[in-house]
């Protein structure tokens, strides 16, 4: 439930855009494709998390790698964590102020967040978990209500014709979507906090239904809206919400979007500052590197970085990176855990 919300957010919301701006009416085909290259990523992330075996993560760095690079991938670790609440809270502050509460300060909205985000964290992860326990049936049953109320509006048709363009906008997507699936390494960073290890099934189910998360408002963005109008949208999900209607007299029922929305967030940011605190172990202050990642949050959040400027950095650098930082980091791991097994048969 934890990662359906905090990556969910991140398949639902933040790379929606991304992928219509890229691939257009294929967008849902590039969820597709992803889909079906996931188990080999799904069999490489269970063969390390079989390995960490309840392992604290800087401890198994350190045992494989030495405290050096051990030390060094904290730190990147570290900073990705950061950057994952980061754009999640710049998002969802950009997106509640260009919505419904343009006149509230910036200062106002971000400090309050991280309040409670920083409340949330410090409790720990079961807190957490509960959270997203309560959080979460309502987030899937306001989704397949909006899903089925604009039925209504939907032309299928707009899907095709497929490859239109060749496949050029197929790959220019394919980083977005892969992002949004990469992102279950989260869970080698908390795993040692799990009674019982994710196997390769339960991580393949994961991976379907953060898919479904994706490709679901993406075709329905497009039947709704057609492909061109789509990929202009800043935030195709809530524009789904902007169109239900049940009969004459009920409308404008978005604000349930708000509660969607900010539920994902809350996980999401309460997750990164938490696992801020657990990657540098600091048990009697580990209040310190939540309260210093929130307050780094804060100050990036009010940076003047128009909403352009941030799209583009997501686009051109953040995904591009996460991709490959993480697909290499996972096979240097993998190619680790095979010669440490072959070196201890031979002895």
């Amino acid at each position: 439930m934890i990662i359906l919300l905090s990556v969910g957010l991140l398949n639902h919301v933040i790379i929606i855009p991304l992928l219509l701006g890229a691939s257009g009416r294929d967008a849902w085909l590039v969820v597709l494709l992803v889909l079906i290259c996931s188990p080999i990523w799904v069999g490489i992330l269970s063969i390390i998390l079989n390995n960490m075996n309840g392992m604290h993560v800087r401890d198994w760095l350190t045992k494989h790698f030495g405290r050096f690079f051990s030390a060094a991938l904290i730190v990147l670790y570290s900073v990705l964590v950061w950057l994952m609440g980061f754009i999640s809270l710049k998002d969802t502050t950009t997106w509640t102020i260009a919505t419904y509460m343009p006149q509230t300060p910036l200062l106002v909205l971000t400090g309050t967040t991280l309040i409670g985000c920083i409340f949330a964290a410090f409790q720990g992860l079961r807190t957490i978990a509960i959270l997203s326990g309560i959080l979460l049936p309502f987030v899937v049953i306001l989704g397949d209500f909006v899903m089925a109320a604009n039925f209504q509006f939907k032309d299928y048709t707009l899907l095709l014709p497929y490859l239109e363009n060749g496949t050029p906008p197929i790959w220019k997507g394919v980083p977005y979507a892969a992002g949004g699936l990469l992102e279950l390494m989260v869970l080698t960073l908390f795993q040692h906090k799990l009674t019982k290890k994710p196997g390769f099934k339960n991580l393949m189910i994961m991976c379907i239904l953060l898919c479904g998360l994706t490709i679901g408002p993406l075709m329905g963005s497009i039947s709704m809206f057609g492909p061109d109008e789509a990929a202009h949208q800043r935030y195709p999900a809530y524009a789904q919400w902007r169109m239900v209607r049940l009969g004459e007299y009920v409308e404008h029922v978005d604000f349930f979007s708000i509660y969607q929305w900010l539920s994902g967030m809350y996980i999401r940011v309460s997750l990164s500052l938490y696992l801020l605190s657990e990657l540098w172990k600091m048990q009697k202050y580990r209040w310190l590197p939540m309260f210093l990642g929130a307050l780094l949050m804060l100050a990036a959040t009010l940076l003047p970085i128009s909403d352009m400027l941030f799209q583009d950095l997501l686009s051109q650098f953040y995904f591009p990176s996460f991709c490959i930082f993480t697909l290499g980091a996972m096979l240097v791991y993998v190619a680790r855990i095979f010669i440490s097994t072959r070196s201890k048969r031979s002895t």
